[in-house]
């Protein structure tokens, strides 16, 4: 009877036992580590190419006017998405050889054009996303790249990583789920490299050189070694405080046509690394009587009608740039006669035309650019992926604000705004 019994319990064992174990990789590939080891230091000394001067935004001179850009001068397509609810927000997104992977974190989907969206079979939770960059891909190969975190069991401490996924199409193709501890590959970051990632490829990856007040970007192998040190011009900092939050600062890099792209906080210069150890001062932002300096905002300077830079996109036709300007409270009594009349603080939102080289500032209550191309929604990028501008946006609001005329050109949005689900979220997608 036992003997029948375990017979016919076995198979289900076995299951069991291949459910719980998954696989570690797909059939053919080797599991490969790369333990955390010392970088070496910098392969390359940097550069600087002056040969050519950089293009002016002119930030002092737009901001003060207003003046509405139609979404046509700077794309050509839009596309829309439906891509879940707020239980899941968007951390991050790739563009693909037919569509878009986007991390509504902690899952991974693949979403494509008038079909449904497809889960890529990593299993992971909120935590085991790190800040900052958190996915890439190779088109070629069509591998994708996470940038992950883990506990070391034996020290305690965190572990960040970045892992490499077998080829989508066998990703997708899966049955079983994978974990990030059977990923394939698994390339550790040395633990002296204690910056984010700004944004990272399939080769190399980016962080800022200090933390807090960054004076430019270091790059590194997939690996770990050390590539080289980019440093930003900026003017002196001063007596840096050793307490509080500056609003003023902020500091990005990016690919653009797989070329990284840099700005520093306090820095009126957007770089781009053109090789492995040559940059060159692509843009010079003029802020002229609202800049701020860095020596300025550290030793109290009065931040009264001064601007500085909060966020930084770019496309092939433009750059999307928005710049907060100070205002001013005054404490006075409102009977007092010399009392100053308040300013309000306010975020513009500033488009550069490449092929015109023009700076414009959209008016305040705008929204964006005026959307053209089929009568919906104002347009402000979100974030950015391979030549591609994005934004978000509850499905409702879409329902609400936009007004179908019956144009051939508003074909495609009425029929999506006609099986949208209005609990979910739109990617608003131009090129």
């Amino acid at each position: 009877m036992n003997k029948q019994l375990l017979l016919i319990l076995l198979p289900a064992i076995l299951l069991a036992t291949g459910c719980k174990q998954q696989k570690a990789y797909d059939e053919g590939e080797t599991a490969t580590q790369t333990a955390p080891h010392q970088p070496l230091p910098p392969k390359y000394t940097a550069q600087y190419d002056r040969s050519v001067p950089p293009a002016r935004i002119d930030i002092e001179k737009a901001i003060a006017d207003s003046v509405p850009v139609s979404l046509s001068k700077v794309a050509s397509t839009i596309e829309y998405f439906m891509v879940g609810d707020d239980k899941y927000p968007i951390t991050d997104v790739v563009a693909t050889n037919d569509g878009f992977i986007a991390l509504n974190q902690p899952k991974l989907y693949l979403y494509r054009k008038g079909m449904k969206r497809k889960r890529v079979g990593l299993k992971t939770t909120f935590g085991n996303w790190e800040h900052g960059a958190k996915i890439c891909i190779d088109k070629t190969t069509t591998r994708l790249y996470a940038h992950l975190k883990r506990i070391n069991e034996e020290t305690g401490y965190g572990e960040r990583y970045i892992a490499e996924l077998p080829p989508l199409d066998s990703v997708l193709a899966r049955v079983y789920y994978l974990y990030p501890d059977s990923l394939p590959t698994r390339h550790f970051i040395p633990v002296n490299i204690q910056k984010g990632i700004d944004c990272f490829s399939p080769e190399i990856y980016v962080t800022p050189i200090n933390i807090g007040i960054e004076k430019g970007i270091q790059t590194f192998t997939i690996q770990g070694d050390t590539l080289c040190t980019f440093y930003a011009g900026i003017d002196s900092l001063g007596k840096v405080p050793d307490f509080g939050f500056f609003g003023s600062m902020y500091h990005t890099a990016y690919f653009y046509e797989n070329q990284i792209t840099f700005r520093t906080s306090y820095c009126d210069t957007i770089y781009r690394v053109t090789d492995e150890q040559t940059y060159k001062a692509e843009y010079y932002i003029h802020m002229g009587k609202y800049r701020a300096p860095a020596s300025y905002i550290f030793n109290g300077g009065e931040r009264k009608n001064k601007a500085w830079l909060t966020d930084l996109k770019e496309n092939k036709q433009s750059l999307f740039l928005k710049i907060f300007k100070e205002g001013k409270s005054t404490k006075s009594g409102w009977l007092d006669a010399d009392r100053e009349p308040d300013m309000p603080s306010v975020e513009r939102q500033v488009v550069y035309l490449k092929s015109s080289k023009q700076t414009f500032a959209l008016p305040v209550k705008a929204g964006g650019l005026a959307n053209d191309l089929d009568g919906g929604l104002p347009f402000w990028p979100d974030g950015q992926t391979d030549g591609y501008l994005y934004m978000i946006r509850p499905a409702k609001e879409l329902k609400a604000k936009i007004k179908l005329t019956g144009s051939p050109k508003q074909k495609e949005l009425k029929a999506f705004l006609d099986g949208v689900d209005e609990k979910q979220n739109v990617m608003i997608v131009i090129k």
